[in-house]
């Protein structure tokens, strides 16, 4: 391998990352946008199951990531803080904006 590989090996791992912060950034958005929907819903499954208050048995081994979990990394917050900002859809927004701009270089999940 010569120099000039190597040169056109580093440009085109640069230009990954930056395609990878974009699709980041924009499934964190998407992901944002679908939790809002869910929690303004009453008394539905999906609400149910996102919160985890199905009945059942709980598996054994290393828990599974919870997509809620994702949601709480992506905008800093808790439950209920979450559960009170969906209700205003304007702050909703907002508060999605500032924390997918802000989250350049982060990995989220």
């Amino acid at each position: 391998m010569n120099a000039m590989d190597r040169q056109k090996n580093e440009l085109i791992n640069s230009g990954a990352s930056e395609t990878q912060e974009i699709i980041t950034n924009n499934s964190s958005s998407i992901k944002a946008s679908y939790f809002s929907r869910v929690m303004r819903t009453k008394e539905s499954l999906e609400r149910d199951i996102m919160l985890g208050q199905v009945e059942g048995y709980k598996r054994q081994g290393r828990p599974r990531l919870c997509w809620i979990d994702s949601i709480k990394e992506i905008t800093s917050l808790r439950l209920e803080t979450l559960k009170e900002t969906v209700k205003d859809r304007q702050k909703w927004r907002m508060l999605v904006e500032e924390k997918t701009r802000n989250s350049e270089g982060t990995n989220v999940k």
